[in-house]
């Protein structure tokens, strides 16, 4: 049988064959498989049954020793593929850790910073009513919305901003805020509107009691008076208010609280005047809402609830106006809580034919078909 040169080892040995090559000198290993070779023939089935007999090949093969120490071990793991990747892994999240703690302490010290901080100085009013005049824009000057501190880098800055603001007793709401860097805020503010006036009675040290007027917002809120001074000259005199029996707010911007509902009664009967005042193209006005006999569940309902004083135009011509008493009943927003309560186009209509008589009568009632009572105009 012939012997087995070297290529022709390296070609038949399987790769546990080739193994067996490293251990030892590459001459013993090529004696030994020539000795194999001869004695079992060249196959490389022969070989492993020759291999394992006699050289010891699949019974044990040599392997490297175990590191023992800790520095060993570690080094060992950071050799290889994993440990690598455990390495950056590790790497990575010190360096997004180390980011976030200097990006929270450098987000503490701007809180602390005044250059970052919207003061009340800071505040500018834009998209401000066409009848806002001088004295509105002193009334929303920014002294008047101190004390007023935070950061632009705070997430609720806008809420701190638009709920300090909100408590101006001339704004209702914000429609819109925009913090801007550094330090500034730009706010759309809606203010309340008067629809009314209530008298209130003021001890004075000379003369006494003397009556003042104070304005009723669209909202129920007491307003000052002379902010309003340009918007009350461009429109018809407010109506005034009587029969609420309720204390009045001591500060202006609170609502008026009334548990009888008669200021939302007084508010919507200030709206219906106004309403009033357009369809009759400025003939009439109210000059007086009177809403004492106003009770929610509808007890007094058959003596009138709400009366309204109009100012109409004079009988003969040239004369003076006349003032008539009309018995209106529920406005539209109480007329869903009773039955049979007709609606504002029908009352109108009503008071439209009366006032178009030749000599129409000092009290109407637009609550039922035809019903008029009291005596006519002279």
């Amino acid at each position: 049988m012939t012997p087995v040169d070297g290529d022709s080892r390296s070609r038949c040995l399987c790769p546990g064959v080739r193994a067996v090559q490293t251990v030892g000198t590459p001459a013993d290993f090529k004696a030994a498989v020539g000795r194999v070779a001869v004695r079992h023939g060249p196959g490389r089935r022969s070989l492993r049954k020759g291999l394992r007999r006699d050289v010891g090949y699949g019974r044990g093969m040599a392997r490297k020793k175990a590191p023992t120490g800790r520095w060993e071990r570690l080094e060992a793991l950071f050799g290889s593929r994993i440990g690598r990747v455990l390495v950056r892994v590790t790497l990575a999240s010190l360096v997004f850790l180390l980011a976030g703690i200097v990006m929270r302490q450098a987000r503490a010290y701007t809180y602390r910073m005044d250059e970052f901080r919207v003061q009340a100085k800071n505040l500018r009013m834009v998209d401000l009513p066409p009848w806002a005049d001088r004295n509105v824009q002193w009334a929303l000057q920014p002294k008047w919305f101190e004390p007023l501190s935070v950061s632009i880098y705070d997430p609720d800055a806008e809420a701190v901003v638009r709920a300090r603001v909100c408590r101006h007793p001339m704004i209702r709401g914000v429609e819109d805020v925009r913090v801007l860097y550094p330090h500034s805020v730009r706010l759309r503010p809606v203010l309340r509107v008067p629809v009314a006036k209530v008298a209130v009675w003021v001890d004075d040290d000379s003369r006494g009691q003397v009556r003042r007027w104070r304005l009723l917002s669209d909202d129920g809120c007491l307003l000052p008076r002379s902010p309003y001074r340009a918007y009350l000259e461009r429109r018809p005199p407010l109506p005034a208010v009587t029969g609420i029996t309720e204390p009045m707010p001591l500060r202006a911007g609170e609502v008026w609280e009334d548990r009888q509902d008669r200021v939302k009664e007084a508010v919507a009967a200030a709206r219906l005047s106004a309403r009033l005042h357009r369809d009759f193209q400025g003939q009439i006005s109210v000059l007086r809402i009177d809403v004492s006999r106003f009770t929610p569940d509808g007890a007094r309902r058959k003596d009138g609830e709400v009366r309204l004083t109009l100012s109409c135009p004079p009988v003969r011509r040239g004369g003076k106006r006349v003032a008539r008493l009309v018995e209106w009943g529920r406005t539209e927003r109480a007329r869903r809580d009773v039955l049979r309560e007709d609606t504002y186009e029908v009352k109108s209509s009503r008071l439209r034919n009366v006032l178009t008589q030749a000599r129409p009568p000092r009290e109407i009632d637009v609550r039922w078909q035809l019903s008029v009572r009291g005596r006519t105009a002279p």
